[in-house]
């Protein structure tokens, strides 16, 4: 039988031993943690950031029919925002004014209106309207653009087929479900359009 105090010493022993290897764990671990926040924070901050991307609304997604009364909105809020802005022309006193005005009738400058009058970003604004406008563009009866009286007819055969094929290589924009709605209205919408555009060049002193 073992002497009780040879069972302390080791059981000292064993503690003793413990303990040590629990300080070496810990400090192993603690350089294991270290090194990891070194390799975090030594890592490219682009590739961190891109890592997770935020999600952005997807402007470019094909258009719908509702987006055809959203551009006649956008439009009659712009033609607003063109008015008051050829309004100010008239009464800039300065050459600051002036300019101010002229700014205040192009495109970019009337866009917010018209997104806020649409319900949708600017972004997915300004792909409505482009994208609708072209559309438009080859939609609306080929009289109402040109004076065909003097064309032979297989030229007009072929500015159509021109336009129907310039049509066909949006379908991915613009699915045909829309191109059949937009067909009953391209005359009104494309005459709205141009309006438009005549507008702006009044606002800015260029149209009469």
């Amino acid at each position: 039988m073992r002497h009780p105090l040879f069972r302390t010493v080791a059981a000292a022993a064993l503690a003793l031993l413990a303990a040590c290897g629990g300080k070496d764990a810990a400090e192993e671990g603690d350089d294991t943690t270290a090194a990891a926040r070194e390799d975090t924070s030594s890592a490219d901050p682009g590739t961190v950031a891109t890592a997770t991307p935020a999600p952005a609304e997807a402007t470019s997604r094909p258009l719908a029919p509702e987006d055809i009364d959203r551009w006649v909105r956008g439009m009659e809020a712009e033609l607003q925002a063109v008015r008051e802005a050829g309004t100010k022309l008239k009464s800039a006193k300065t050459g600051e004014d002036t300019i101010s005005a002229i700014f205040g009738a192009n495109d970019m400058s009337t866009r917010a209106a018209g997104a806020k009058a649409a319900g949708v970003s600017e972004e997915r604004y300004q792909f409505i309207r482009t994208t609708l406008s072209s559309a438009v563009g080859n939609l609306a009866p080929l009289e109402n653009e040109m004076n065909l009286s003097g064309m032979p007819a297989s030229m007009v055969d072929e500015l159509k087929k021109g336009r129907e094929s310039a049509l066909a290589r949006m379908s991915t924009e613009v699915p045909p479900a829309v191109i059949e709605a937009l067909r009953p209205r391209a005359a009104a919408l494309r005459k709205q359009d141009l309006t438009l555009t005549g507008e702006r060049l009044k606002a800015s002193g260029i149209g009469s």
